[in-house]
């Protein structure tokens, strides 16, 4: 909640209609939040790092002001290389120092996804295979078609984009006339739709399938200095751990798994006490780790 607060405290938009196009839109935001929320502050580092590459693009054409992230990326530097190397510095220090931790403290979208999967409905477990969604998503969707296009794809089709931007929008429109209602709106909601329901009865869909910055930070989360560690003597495989999951992980299989979203609730609920965390170099053996056990 807090990081929601944090990520869109504009509330003189309420007054204004007036979107934030500050000096702080320069900065990115190290949660997944959409710049084009009313009440946003900061930049999404997934827009601002298409934005990078779009910028980079043979195909890109000046576009207006009215868009935020162009408006954003350019600020913060004024060449497209500074801009991606900005961006991409960015993600990379707040992976380097915490892995996901983001993902499990102030991240907008993962906590509302928390808040509908506690809704009583049968659930639904996620195969292992569609882990790899998200690194999909960063790497062709947020790097390789916005550099083909230079347009930027994966936020006109992002979920989090039409939830905190598109209706708020719609539904308090600034003083800039917007667009009209047209089939490719409707394309994002039914998106968004469908992402809503399977919160519902699948633990952090979104993060786990689709979102391109958690694919970041569970990139780089195996070199993060931020470390859970696992006491094998204490532990006794009881499972609980992965009931309290909000990612339906062990975490004695690989304590610093790519998935771990370091919220810190299996250290909570370990009746042994064999979890535990901190900061600490990170080591060969514990960087090739990897997973066991049947798919989650």
């Amino acid at each position: 909640m807090l990081g929601t607060l944090v990520a869109n405290p504009w509330f003189a938009y309420f007054g204004t209609r007036t979107i934030y196009q500050g000096s702080a839109k320069g900065l990115c935001f190290p949660g997944f939040n959409c710049y084009a929320c009313p009440l946003a502050l900061f930049s999404c580092p997934i827009g601002a790092l298409q934005q990078s590459f779009a910028l980079l693009s043979p195909r890109f054409k000046s576009v207006s002001a009215s868009q935020a992230a162009v408006t954003a990326v350019k600020r913060a530097a004024s060449y497209p290389v500074s801009a991606l190397l900005y961006v991409v510095g960015f993600i990379g220090l707040v992976g380097v120092l915490t892995g996901r931790l983001v993902c499990g403290w102030i991240c907008p979208f993962g906590f509302l996804q928390d808040l509908l999967y506690k809704i009583p409905t049968p659930k639904l477990g996620l195969p292992r295979w569609m882990r790899f969604g998200k690194y999909f998503a960063l790497v062709v969707v947020a790097m390789l078609i916005p550099y083909i296009t230079g347009v930027h794809w994966y936020s006109r089709l992002c979920p989090a984009g039409s939830l905190e931007g598109a209706l708020p929008l719609k539904v308090l429109p600034p003083k800039t006339p917007l667009p009209e209602v047209g089939w490719f709106f409707w394309l994002k909601i039914a998106i968004l739709v469908v992402f809503l329901a399977w919160m519902v009865v699948t633990k952090r869909p979104f993060c786990r399938t689709a979102c391109a910055l958690g694919g970041a930070y569970a990139a780089l989360t195996p070199f993060s200095f931020y470390r859970m560690q696992v006491d094998s003597a204490k532990c006794t495989s009881c499972g609980e751990c992965k009931k309290s999951c909000p990612v339906d992980i062990n975490i004695y299989e690989n304590a610093n798994s790519p998935e771990c979203v370091r919220c810190l609730t299996c250290k909570k609920e370990c009746p042994t006490g064999a979890v535990t965390s901190g900061f600490g170099r990170p080591s060969a053996s514990s960087i090739f780790e990897r997973e066991s056990g049947p798919p989650a």
